[in-house]
């Protein structure tokens, strides 16, 4: 790269930094915390609906199934839309961090760079199905996760890239459960004030764990797949709700698993509020 070039990269690095660090930004990407509460919390409630054998015919307990309940409600509409928007300005954020709001090259700044790309990327589908929900053009996840497993299947060397994606899901899972039993969360949030900390604390721990706990059984899933080549067999949350929901005594870890969620959900709220940005 010319020194002209790198030149110019920086300063429109700088630029980028600016935009995100500024306040109005700011206030928009906490928003994004807000949203994905919401989110978390209609995924634990549908899940615990399930659990209980009151969820609705025909009703996915995961994200399309969370937004889909949204945009049943009156102002729904508006709702997926600031959650849209929300959450886009987090990922725009995240991104912005991980490319240049690192300064070190040392194997711990690559680290956080890689783990705010995996952020934004999260919140990017999020902003993406709650658009395409606002926009009446939401589709179902498992459906897709379906078609996509078969594909896959389809192709040659197909089971092993649905056996790479079975890892990352269980590895996803257990780094969740990692994060909520280390608390190692409280890096990136401003200390509560004491009264509320030990709030915080439970409600981050037990989302933690138990969100981790739901993406692993996920990742369990799609390998289960990929060695019996039946992609109906690879499902997202809604496939591991279900499966959990038919073993035997799996209603009361899938009723835990929704109040995980849900406790997931309310400490997003405080995200927003404490979380370093």
């Amino acid at each position: 790269m010319s020194e002209q070039a790198e030149q110019a990269a920086r300063k429109t690095g700088r630029e980028a930094k600016r935009f995100a660090d500024s306040r109005w930004f700011e206030v928009t990407a906490r928003a994004g915390y807000v949203g994905s509460g919401v989110v978390h919390l209609l995924i634990g409630y549908l899940a615990i609906l399930l659990g209980f054998g009151n969820g609705s015919s025909g009703s996915e307990t995961d994200q399309s199934g969370a937004l889909q309940q949204v945009a049943s409600i009156p102002g729904g509409v508006v709702l997926l839309w600031l959650v849209a928007v929300g959450t886009a300005a987090l990922m725009i954020r995240l991104a912005v961090e991980a490319i240049v709001g690192g300064r070190s090259d040392s194997a711990r700044a690559w680290a956080g760079r890689l783990k705010n790309l995996g952020k934004a990327i999260v919140y990017g589908v999020i902003a993406y199905s709650a658009a395409s929900y606002a926009v009446g053009a939401g589709k179902s996840s498992t459906g897709s996760t379906r078609s996509a497993a078969a594909k896959a299947l389809a192709t040659p060397g197909g089971v092993f890239v649905l056996l790479l994606a079975a890892g990352v899901a269980i590895a996803i899972g257990v780094g969740l459960v990692v994060i909520g039993c280390r608390r190692s969360y409280r890096k990136d949030l401003v200390r509560p004030p004491r009264d509320l900390d030990r709030v915080v604390t439970v409600l981050a721990v037990v989302g933690y764990v138990l969100k981790g706990l739901a993406v692993a059984i996920v990742g369990v899933l799609i390998a289960v797949a990929a060695f019996r080549s039946e992609p109906d067999q690879a499902t997202g949350l809604d496939g591991a709700f279900d499966a959990l929901r038919s073993m035997p005594g799996g209603v009361f870890v899938l009723v835990a698993i929704g109040i995980g969620f849900l406790a997931f959900g309310v400490f997003s709220f405080f995200r927003a509020r404490y979380a370093r940005l």
